[in-house]
């Protein structure tokens, strides 16, 4: 491989890898790296990924400090391994040109560029799983006892280093046991492999196997093949349509249709129908997906894509007359500039993005030191390690909480919670001032709970976003009390009830609404409605409304246990010039058709229900 290919891919790799702020999920693998192995290896044993990424982090960091480049520095070194590799598979089935191409592909691609400056176990589980591929092929070639044993630890570290590793690691296991049935005792180390194998998973399997026993503490879509595949290809090659030339130059590989062509077909299409067969049959609801979680598909597709463009390039050469045969597969690189000029645009979006789509974390740190105060507190909702990062870097005196890290469905835990915090660090004489920092609080708490009881017991100062990270500063007045939710009852077609309302009156001109309403599920509800608030004046007209999903996409109404009421806090944000009387009116409707549910309320039946008053003087 030439040299010059080497320094710029590194350079490409490192480019201001220490610039982007740590962002959430980066902060978790910081945390887990820094704890005891035996503290990490329960957390781990809990979580979607399992601990041999955390393991090597936890090694690393005491060698190399925790800064942003050496947090990420091992992703670059396993995105430039996972590049080799992918290069010398290539050029084994398709000629030295095909692993050029494949390595100036990956370069090409902001989804593996961003991997790779991650300090996340993706470009770990890449790599591992090109190595286990060349190990397999080794194996292939010449089935001794020390390739088998390389391969069986590639395979285990590949699925320890992310459950969706089983899928490749499978589809391996499958092709070895395939292609060495004819041979006695390649067959018997083969078994001896899988003995191995089962024995260095098994325990770890077994040790987290409550991680598979339940389901998600919130649910998503679920998983379906067109679902799966659409991500795949659209989260793979970012921009309309770029999956398209992607897929006809992995396709054109098998115009060398060679042994080692078939097996990588082979191995990509088995692997990918496994991962889709599990998710969408076995683990619709114990498993989440997202593209990264498959990265190893792109690793297996790019080597396609260079090896495609290679023999396209020697169809191509083959009919230029005096040109050498060799020299056929370099024209390849003509191949590629489809995808290049469609990848250009997102690239360049990449390259000149300082954060490299990470949201500012530090920047947001920042911002709360310049201002917090002696008696203040910060709250990170959900708890949040990429804010402990900074606030423990930039060496803020002020105490940061971590809220939840599941889902919060009861009111009294939350304002017990809010109490204990404000005892043990606000003042016992005056208004406690609470910094909030918000990042998929409706993950842990849908129904806007803590939202609601700072805004019950205080006021919301300002906020300021930090790209999808929230900063709130709230002033509340000891002690915390609760809400207490006046009965109204209304019934939306026998599926949903409307049970009881609380309405946190806006204090002065511009100050927002606060509605808090108790809805139940009582019968199936097949599709989850969308919830309106609606503030009208005395003569019925508009003048202010919050539409939005109930509770939130991630938890549906549809999935609440029956028969129980929570409470789902809305805020609705009020024109300052508001003055008079106004009626506050709520209801569901179809998130497709736009139409409204009937509601039956004291033996009537309308669209909507009216809730409560306002009088704005």
């Amino acid at each position: 491989m030439p040299i010059a290919w080497w320094l710029l891919l590194i350079a490409v790799y490192l480019n201001r890898l220490y610039l982007p702020s740590l962002w959430f999920d980066e902060g978790w693998s910081w945390h887990l790296a820094r704890m005891p192995i035996p503290e990490m290896l329960r957390a781990t044993a809990a979580d979607r990924s399992p601990f041999l990424y955390y393991l090597f982090l936890h090694f690393w960091i005491r060698i190399a400090g925790e800064s942003e480049f050496a947090l990420r520095w091992p992703s670059v070194a396993f995105g430039l391994l996972a590049a080799a590799l992918a290069g010398r598979i290539a050029a084994r089935g398709w000629g030295r040109p095909a692993g050029i191409l494949t390595m100036l592909a990956m370069g090409l691609s902001p989804f593996w560029l961003y991997y790779v400056q991650e300090a996340r176990m993706y470009a770990m589980l890449a790599a591992g799983t090109l190595a286990a591929f060349e190990g397999m092929e080794a194996i292939l070639q010449k089935p001794t006892p020390l390739r088998f044993l390389i391969w069986t630890l590639l395979a285990a570290g590949t699925i320890l280093t992310h459950y969706y590793g089983l899928f490749p690691a499978a589809a391996m296991a499958i092709g070895l046991g395939v292609g060495n049935a004819h041979r006695p005792a390649a067959r018997r180390r083969w078994a001896a492999s899988m003995l191995g194998l089962l024995l260095l998973v098994g325990p770890w399997l077994i040790f987290a196997r409550e991680r598979f026993a339940r389901p998600e503490d919130f649910l998503r879509p679920p998983a379906t093949l067109s679902g799966i595949l659409s991500a795949l290809a659209h989260g793979f090659w970012p921009g309309e349509g770029t999956w398209l030339p992607a897929a006809i130059l992995a396709l054109a590989a098998l115009l060398r249709w060679n042994a080692f062509a078939r097996r990588w077909a082979a191995l990509t299409l088995g692997t990918l129908a496994l991962t889709i067969a599990t998710l969408v049959t076995v683990f619709p609801q114990f498993a989440l997906f997202h593209p990264r979680y498959g990265i190893f598909l792109w690793a297996l597709w790019v080597i396609g894509i260079g090896g495609g463009a290679a023999r396209l390039g020697e169809l191509l050469g083959a009919r230029i007359p005096g040109l050498p045969r060799r020299a056929g597969g370099w024209i390849g690189v003509l191949f590629l500039l489809p995808l290049g000029a469609m990848l250009l645009g997102p690239w360049q979006t990449w390259w000149a993005d300082p954060g490299r789509g990470r949201d500012p974390y530090r920047e947001a740190v920042a911002h709360v030191a310049r201002q917090i105060r002696p008696g203040e507190a910060a709250l990170a909702l959900r708890a949040n390690w990429a804010v402990l990062y900074y606030w423990n870097r930039m060496g803020i005196s002020a105490p940061l909480l971590m809220g939840p890290a599941s889902p919060v469905w009861e009111e009294e835990a939350v304002r017990t919670w809010l109490e204990d915090a404000r005892r043990r660090y606000g003042p016992p004489d005056r208004p406690w001032r609470l910094w909030l920092f918000g990042w998929q609080q409706d993950v842990v708490d849908p129904l806007g709970l803590f939202d609601g009881l700072l805004l019950e017991n205080g006021f919301e100062v300002g906020g300021q976003p930090f790209g999808s990270l929230w900063v709130a500063y709230y002033e509340t007045w000891p002690p915390f009390h609760g809400r207490s939710l006046t009965p109204r009852r209304a019934d939306f077609e026998g599926k949903i009830e409307l049970r009881g309302v609380h309405l946190r009156r806006p204090r002065w001109p511009g100050d927002l609404l606060g509605v808090t309403l108790a809805w139940a599920r009582v019968g199936p509800v097949p599709r989850s409605p969308r919830m309106f608030v609606h503030v009208l004046d005395s003569a019925g007209h508009l003048v202010a409304q919050r539409d939005g999903p109930l509770p939130n996409d991630l938890v549906p109404i549809s999935s609440w246990p029956p028969d129980h009421a929570f409470p789902v806090f809305t805020r609705v944000i009020l024109p300052r010039d508001l003055h008079g009387f106004y009626r506050i009116r709520v209801g569901l409707y179809d998130p497709v058709s736009g139409a409204r549910w009937p509601v039956r309320v004291d033996g009537s039946i309308g669209d909507g229900v009216e809730v409560g008053t306002l009088e704005i003087p």
